[in-house]
Parts: structure tokens; C-alpha cells; sequence
């Protein structure tokens, strides 16, 4: 059976290196990971496990648990090359208080990840009334609309503007995507 412990990971603040997060072109997020790996530069990019299923037969596979991002320590030569990978879209400017909030963080994410090793984890978008979403699975995918109401912690209610009237439906949180 394969060692399923994580790499121990640090997260503490160095003089001239600044935490962040990194915004990767759409799935990309483990090539930037084995890009900083490969250039030296500390990174984190916490996984979450999922079971999917082909042809009759079940495949784990461990997803990028923030979809788009990964966490590096940067220090100023390190973003020049980081963007001209071309497949890191942006990267995040925060100050000193964030990083030290951003590094409480991280390590709270790690944990969570650990138990993400033996036990479902879900990361689901912060949905509030008013939030423009996408339908993003089931058979209104593609649809956009407006979270009207969220209630029972799992389920939304999504306004969708059709010919000048509303329609809502009832959908899971885990089939809409907040729209930037």
C-alpha cells in the first residue's frame, strides 16, 4: 500500500519571500506545482481525494482543492519566471498582515487536507443571495443565474432571467460555480 502521509511543509515567513497566492491559466495548477518544484520555489498546492468511477471500475484521483490557485513563496526574481511560464495567469499582491492571516491559514487547509486522505472533503463557493452564478453540472449546465436563497446548507435556489420573468429551481450546491 502506498505511503499516503503528506511532505512535511513549513510555512513560516523569510526575509525578502512573501507567501501568496498564484492565479494558473484553467488546469494547470499541477504543472505550475512540478514548475516550482523544478526551479526551487517553495510551493503548496492542497489536494483533495475524489473517487471517480470508469467503466465499471473506480479511479482515486486527488483534484486541486481551489480550483485555478496554488500557494507559492515568492521572493522578486521568482514572479518574473513564474509568469513567463505561461501558465500562471496572475499573482496576487498581499501585505505583511495578510501573509501572516494567509499562513494561519494554510496550515489549518493542510490539516484538512490530511483528512482528505481518509474521509470526503467538499469545497463548495461561498454562495449568498444575490451572487451571480453558473450552472456547472446536471442538465442546466451552462445556465447562469442568481442565487435568490441558500437554506438547509446544501441547497440553493438559482433565479434565472428567461424572456423577462424569473425562474428559480432548486440545485445543489455543488453543481454551481460563483461567476468572477
Amino acid at each position: 500500500m502506498p505511503d499516503t502521509t503528506l511532505p512535511t511543509l513549513e510555512f513560516v515567513q523569510r526575509p525578502g519571500a512573501v507567501w501568496t497566492a498564484a492565479h494558473a491559466k484553467p488546469r494547470r495548477e499541477k504543472q505550475v506545482a512540478q514548475f516550482c518544484a523544478r526551479f526551487g520555489i517553495r510551493h503548496y498546492l492542497p489536494l483533495r481525494r475524489e473517487i471517480k468511477r470508469y467503466q465499471r471500475r473506480n479511479v482515486e484521483v486527488f483534484l486541486p482543492m481551489f480550483r485555478g490557485y496554488l500557494f507559492v513563496q515568492l521572493q522578486e526574481n521568482d514572479k518574473t519566471r513564474l509568469i513567463e511560464s505561461h501558465r500562471v495567469v496572475h499573482i496576487l499582491t498581499i501585505s505583511p498582515q495578510q501573509e501572516t492571516q494567509l499562513l494561519a491559514e494554510l496550515a489549518d487547509i493542510r490539516k484538512m487536507e490530511e483528512a482528505a486522505r481518509v474521509c470526503t472533503l467538499t469545497v463548495r463557493p461561498e454562495l449568498v443571495p444575490g451572487k451571480a452564478v453558473l450552472v456547472s453540472a446536471g442538465p442546466l449546465c451552462g445556465v447562469r443565474g442568481v442565487v435568490e436563497r441558500r437554506r438547509q446548507g446544501t441547497r440553493v435556489s438559482v433565479n434565472v432571467e428567461l424572456l423577462g420573468q424569473s425562474v428559480s429551481v432548486e440545485l445543489d450546491v455543488g453543481e454551481v460555480e460563483v461567476e468572477a
